[in-house]
């Protein structure tokens, strides 16, 4: 049996639903994907520069030869339903950095496999080595689909872990993921920001996904904090309209910590934590916000209270008055003076 052949064996006895294997080479062409859309989205030129890298990690790596890429599914969790609205689905039951996740201790062990071959990796758990979706597509585990979301036949819902590796294998797969519908622009139509203003084309500057997780010292103007909506922390809507993922979620299984972490989740909650409550117990799950920038989940939940306004809410925004940093300070003072702008805008029954 081949070494790719064992590796792929490997993968599929711990549970693991896809893995390929590509020459590192292969990724060359994920530079030029990027200069299209610098220059179909300028003003996005800046945050896409930052992922040229990942075109060619033997750059970083001079011993790099392949990449093995994975996709674990996590589309089978069940999500509290309060917290829906608010969050990215990924990063409630994100294996990045949970030990005691099934996906994270099937990866620990497929890793530790890898070195038992003799294999040399590299791997970075966070933020990846390379570009993930594209070297997914390239291994042939699935397809990425019209709002860059990368997917398998049973829809969008996974994560992908990738290895460099100092051995040239190869190890490409054959979907039967089908194409996007012609006329489909359910995607599109569903982006709250219209940063997916075209298919396969996102600017990463305006995304509700960037903008909810930001450690830049900005409170977002009124037509920005409109369009995030309800969302806290990421941002769903083009995969929740996309009819492929229809059916494809399962809502069955407990993710591990999640149940006792929903009740701190819901924006009230996070009004009224301290600062060391929220680095305590948000920090290390949701790593995005850094520590240093704790006042984004404050400002984030206002808007939230906002845009889907409770009377229960206003006495947390006037707690909020009073907080440490004056960006939440000025935030608050804004979301009272909206809610009684909107107050005064409803008209009356007797009206």
């Amino acid at each position: 049996m081949s070494i790719e052949e064992q590796i792929r064996q490997k993968a599929r006895e711990l549970g693991i639903e896809k893995c390929g294997i590509i020459k590192a080479e292969a990724m060359l062409d994920y530079g030029d994907r990027l200069r299209e859309r610098m220059d179909r989205i300028p003003q996005g030129e800046a945050l896409y520069k930052g992922f040229m890298g990942f075109a060619d990690p033997r750059a970083a790596f001079p011993w790099a030869k392949s990449i093995i890429i994975t996709a674990c599914s996590y589309g089978h969790y069940h999500i509290p339903a309060a917290l829906l609205p608010h969050y990215g689905k990924f990063y409630l039951v994100d294996m990045r950095l949970n030990p005691a996740s099934p996906e994270a201790q099937k990866l620990r062990v497929f890793e530790a496999y890898l070195h038992e071959l003799g294999l040399r990796t590299a791997t970075e758990e966070k933020y990846g080595l390379t570009a993930l979706r594209w070297a997914a597509s390239k291994a042939g585990l699935g397809r990425i689909r019209r709002n860059n979301f990368f997917y398998t036949e049973d829809g969008s819902w996974f994560a992908l872990n990738a290895w460099i590796i100092d051995q040239e294998l190869e190890l490409i797969e054959t979907h039967h993921v089908r194409e996007c519908p012609r006329r489909c622009t359910c995607c599109i139509r569903s982006c709250p920001a219209k940063s997916l203003s075209a298919p396969y084309t996102m600017n990463m500057a305006t995304c509700i996904s960037r903008l909810s997780t930001s450690n830049e010292a900005l409170s977002y103007t009124d037509e920005v904090n409109r369009m995030m909506g309800t969302w806290l922390y990421g941002c769903d809507a083009c995969q929740n309209a996309c009819p492929m993922n229809k059916g494809t979620w399962k809502d069955r299984d407990p993710f591990p910590g999640l149940e006792e972490l929903g009740s701190r989740l819901v924006p009230e909650e996070i009004l009224s934590m301290d600062y060391e409550d929220i680095r305590r117990f948000l920090s290390g799950k949701f790593f995005y916000i850094r520590e240093e920038c704790l006042w984004r989940w404050k400002l984030n939940a206002i808007n939230v209270m906002v845009n889907g306004f409770q009377e229960a809410y206003i006495p947390y925004l006037h707690q909020a008055k009073e907080d440490r940093f004056a960006i939440v300070q000025e935030k608050a003072q804004w979301a009272l003076h909206k809610i009684s702008q909107m107050e005064q805008e409803v008209p009356s029954e007797a009206s």
